[in-house]
């Protein structure tokens, strides 16, 4: 595999792990706790890839790595969203204190991004080649059916 093809593929189980675990968190009308839904995604995922339980512990550890970093996003996102009320209110805008809430949110994003990198590795060199092509098939076929439109725009 090329190592552009890697990253981006990478990327994609990365905003789809976090996709999957933000959908969950979504969904508070189920009762679930953060644990319950990372257990929930685990098991479907293991149903789906068929895997042993080496492969489904690094996919748990991925899981629970990608909500507590959701956890912890939306922990200041109230706090973010009244700042950015306050600063759209401001008669002239302030470009200083918007391009702060940015880096803010850039820093928080490479300073875990090696812990998810690293999980997503383990959890990706636990695969065998099958699993990887299933892998790979979901996540062509999820980019396809969720784009706007309807239709294969490829």
């Amino acid at each position: 595999m090329k190592l552009s093809t890697g990253i981006i593929t990478a990327v994609l189980l990365i905003v789809g792990s976090s996709g999957a675990v933000y959908a969950f968190g979504k969904h508070n009308h189920w009762g679930m706790s953060p644990e319950e839904k990372v257990e929930f995604v685990t098991d479907r995922v293991t149903s789906k890839l068929d895997l042993d339980s080496q492969q489904q512990e690094n996919f748990s550890k991925l899981a629970k790595t990608v909500a507590q970093l959701m956890l912890d996003a939306k922990a200041s996102r109230e706090q973010q969203v009244n700042e950015i009320g306050a600063l759209l209110q401001d008669p002239s805008f302030n470009q200083a204190r918007a391009l702060e809430l940015v880096q803010q949110k850039t820093q928080m994003i490479n300073e875990n991004a090696p812990l998810v990198v690293n999980s997503l590795a383990v959890f990706l060199d636990s695969l065998n080649v099958e699993q990887k092509q299933q892998l790979q098939d979901f996540i062509k076929n999820h980019r396809r059916h969720h784009r706007h439109g309807g239709g294969d725009q490829s």
